[in-house]
């Protein structure tokens, strides 16, 4: 489906050239295309590759090794006698569909008569009907109909017919493919005019297209009698003989030519990275008086970027005037010589000056290299810029800083263009996307005047805005404690609001609240003063309370009032408040009788009663206890699922019931010393929670007695006994 789309958009597009009467194409490829691989037509090669951020696939046309024309995707570029479509790309399988068309040259024109035969290239021809509205061939047995007025296309022949003359085209050209090998090259410039005595850096950039590492040699292969020519590391330092490259990666190396004093005429340099050969030729002129050194003569940039050029500028003889031309540059560019930081076209030169040739390449240049050339003194020298990245097309953005007359930010101003709309943040700072053009951007927000500006954006481009917003005279902003309020019943509520006087004057404003539930209390206070008015100054801000009583009988739930806040300008704003009356969540625990006699080993029980002093019912009451080590004390029942408030609706007491009493069994160890003891137990319900104690006083059996005071009379008569045979002593 992709392919045939594509066919479609491609016949599309060639529909706009019209075949009658003018020279007809014939279609000689038309194929799915790897990245890497090189289709080569006549005298034209066709390099595909991708554009390495973006991961878009290009092709660059090369004739005689020099680069014509970069072809993106999706357009239709014709080159000489030739046309090329690049179309869908499948980034799995990194292909790219490609079609090309080529210009046939006219073979043959005759008058067809019936059973007429000739040959045109591989093809036998012969006319089986000829009439004035088609002729009908047959085209090596192929049977093939040319209506008149029109034009027939059978593999690489191109037949048009008038109605009376037949003429035949044929695109006698071989079309190659060569599959891409695991690594490229690219180096920028393969011929170039240098001076004796020169020092030439070439960049050379290795790419590993493939998906394992490679180990590449460096040679050169063969280079002029006495020149120092070598291969060196990007930083220009280091001599290399051999480089490793990661799957995927690349490597930039330095092609370092020392020319010597007394060298001239053409010269040729071949190098060897691996397997692929790479050849640079250099046209070498004496010197004509002064040097012009250039350390940098091809960079790689982004579009819409600068790029400086060094060039040094040598001279040997007297002081001497020097003029500075630029000659060629690409339509949209922008190229200058500068002195430090001063554009120059001319100067004195005695000895030796640096200076910078400063390019712009607009955001919507085109993806390639591309030429700049100049003169010094007639000295003819250029360099190249290459594009590996465009924003042609690309949205532009436009950044709005909103700020007030005292400089600050100002938060959640509108900005708006067009059908565009985008709201400050905490930084004043709002973005928009837009197509390239100019555009009037608007900035409004409450209190402030409305402010408009124009503005032009190119491809891509980020601009950035910083707008000033002038407050009104009379403008305020209402803020209150939130959207709701909640008070427990019986007591009363506050609610905060604050007046912010943001216009340039002082101003007065009224407090109101309306829709007030009946029975209930809203009154403002300012200072703990009831008010009903209340002036502010510019800039200032006053915090009003808003105090709501509701009676003593209100049943808890949800409340709805509104807050209205007037000035005097008539600007009115509103705050709709919820009110959230809730319960009293309280209860309490004490035991019936405040001692329980237990013996030592035996059980005994107590009670305590449950009481919810609160407005509204607890749930889920658990309880905990907290007794001497080895007790057993157990609560019954040990969960009291809902414990109701003390009152009705209305306020009417309810008396407790039952349900609100606990039987607590205590069993106390047989070992345990008469004395007093306390038991604590907690409620713990899912509102509230409380505690009591039981005191427990434990009593010895009358057998355990009898027992202590026999161990006591033993004991006393030991100790008399010991003393008297003492004393004996």
């Amino acid at each position: 489906m992709k392919k045939k789309a594509f066919i479609i958009v491609f016949l599309f597009l060639l529909s706009n050239y019209p075949l009658i009467n003018a020279q007809p194409w014939v279609t000689v490829f038309e194929d799915r295309v790897k990245i890497g691989e090189t289709i080569i037509v006549g005298d034209y090669k066709i390099d595909v590759t991708l554009e390495k951020n973006e991961m878009k696939p290009y092709a660059i046309i090369y004739e005689d090794e020099e680069i014509k024309k970069v072809v993106g995707q999706g357009n239709l570029t014709e080159i000489g006698n030739m046309r090329i479509v690049l179309g869908s790309y499948n980034a799995e399988y990194e292909e790219v569909f490609l079609a090309l068309q080529y210009k046939p040259s006219l073979t043959k024109e005759i008058s067809p008569k019936n059973g007429a035969s000739f040959e045109v290239g591989d093809y036998a021809l012969k006319v089986i009907k000829s009439g004035n509205e088609s002729v009908l061939l047959s085209i090596n047995g192929d049977e093939v109909e040319v209506k008149a007025k029109s034009v027939r296309v059978y593999d690489k022949l191109a037949l048009e017919y008038t109605g009376d003359v037949l003429r035949v085209y044929l695109a006698n050209i071989q079309v190659k493919r060569e599959e891409r090998k695991d690594y490229e090259l690219y180096y920028p410039f393969k011929g170039l005019k240098v001076k004796a005595g020169d020092e030439v850096r070439i960049p050379i950039t290795v790419y590993n297209n493939g998906n394992k590492e490679l180990t590449l040699q460096l040679k050169i292969l063969s280079k002029p009698l006495g020149w120092d020519v070598r291969v060196l590391d990007e930083s220009g330092k280091y001599g290399v003989n051999e480089i490793a490259l990661n799957a995927k990666a690349s490597a930039v190396l330095t092609l370092f030519i020392k020319i010597p004093e007394d060298a001239s005429g053409t010269k040729g340099i071949r190098f060897a990275v691996g397997e692929e050969i790479g050849e640079i030729t250099l046209d070498v002129v004496k010197n004509a008086g002064i040097d012009v050194i250039i350390p940098m003569l091809g960079v790689e940039t982004e579009a819409g970027q600068s790029v400086t050029f060094p060039i040094i500028i040598k001279n040997r003889g007297e002081e001497k005037a020097v003029k500075l031309e630029v000659t060629e540059k690409p339509a949209g560019w922008n190229a200058y010589f500068l002195m430090g930081n001063q554009r120059v076209k001319s100067f004195l030169l005695e000895g030796e000056q640096e200076i910078t040739l400063f390019v712009e390449a607009p955001r919507n240049a085109e993806l390639g290299e591309h030429k700049i050339g100049f003169s010094i003194n007639g000295i003819e020298k250029n360099v190249s810029v290459f594009i590996y990245k465009t924003h042609k097309g690309e949205p532009a953005k436009i950044v709005v800083t909103a700020k007030d007359e005292e400089g600050n930010f100002v938060q959640g101003a509108k900005i708006s263009t067009g059908n565009k709309t985008a709201f400050t943040d905490g930084y004043g700072r709002a973005k928009i996307e837009l197509k390239p053009g100019e555009y009037k951007i608007f900035v409004e927000k409450e209190g402030y005047e409305l402010v408009e500006k124009e503005v032009s954006v190119e491809d891509g481009e980020e601009k950035t805005l910083e707008i000033t917003l002038t407050k009104l005279p009379y403008y305020f902003e209402l803020e209150g404690s939130g959207d709701t309020v909640a008070i427990a019943a019986g007591s009363i509520g506050r609610y905060a609001v604050i007046i912010k006087n943001l216009g340039k004057e002082e101003d007065w404003y009224s407090l109101s609240a309306f829709d007030v539930p009946e029975g209930w209390s809203a009154e403002f206070y300012y200072a703990e003063s009831p008010i009903r008015k209340i002036t502010i100054s510019p800039g200032e801000s006053k915090e009003v309370a808003l105090r709501i009583v509701p009676p003593y009988n209100a049943q808890p739930g949800e409340y709805n009032l509104i807050i209205a806040v007037k000035s005097s300008s008539g600007l009115e704003k509103r705050i709709n408040l919820l009110v959230k009356l809730i319960g009293e969540y309280k209860f309490e625990m004490y035991p019936e009788t405040p001692m329980v006699n237990i013996k030592a080993g035996r059980e005994g029980i107590a009670y305590l009663s449950l009481e919810n002093i609160g407005t509204a019912p607890i749930t889920n009451i658990k309880f905990e206890v907290s007794a001497p080590q080895g007790w057993d004390v157990k609560v019954t029942p040990q969960v009291i699922p809902e414990l109701g408030s003390l009152y009705f609706e209305g306020g009417v007491r309810r008396i407790s019931g039952s349900e609100n009493r606990l039987t607590v069994t205590i069993k106390v160890p047989e070992t345990t010393p008469a004395g007093t003891y306390q038991i604590t137990i907690t409620g713990k319900g899912d509102q509230a929670q409380a505690s009591t104690q039981i005191t427990v006083r434990v009593t010895q059996s009358s057998n355990t007695a009898y027992i202590g005071i026999l161990i006591l009379v033993l004991t006393f008569g030991a100790v008399i006994w010991m003393m008297r045979r003492v004393g004996r002593r």
